[in-house]
């Protein structure tokens, strides 16, 4: 099953980080119940590294960093959202890499 979950209404009035943790909740009960996550970017204009640390770095502590990467589809995504994204998993890859030298 796949969960829909649009990115404006979790950061509607909260901030990044708490953002965030929303997101990383609504995660945790999608890896716990076997679902996928569609995360619907419509009118988001940036995902900032704060967000992303209590989202994404969390779930890469706590399930793994492949886990996590197939957790989420992203839809109405822009291009350059998308290359942020992919840089954040790509930086905190090389961190676990070198952590385990």
């Amino acid at each position: 099953m796949t969960v829909n979950v649009v990115l404006k209404e979790i950061l509607k009035n909260r901030t990044y980080p708490e953002g965030g943790s929303v997101l990383y909740s609504i995660a945790e009960e999608a890896i716990n119940n076997g679902n996928k996550i569609l995360l619907d970017m419509i009118e988001v204009d940036s995902v900032p590294t704060l967000f992303m640390n209590t989202s994404f770095g969390d779930l890469i502590i706590n399930y793994g960093i492949n886990e996590t990467k197939s957790l989420f589809i992203f839809n109405n995504i822009s291009r350059s959202q998308l290359e942020r994204i992919q840089k954040y998993f790509n930086d905190f890859q090389t961190l676990i890499e070198k952590k385990e030298k």
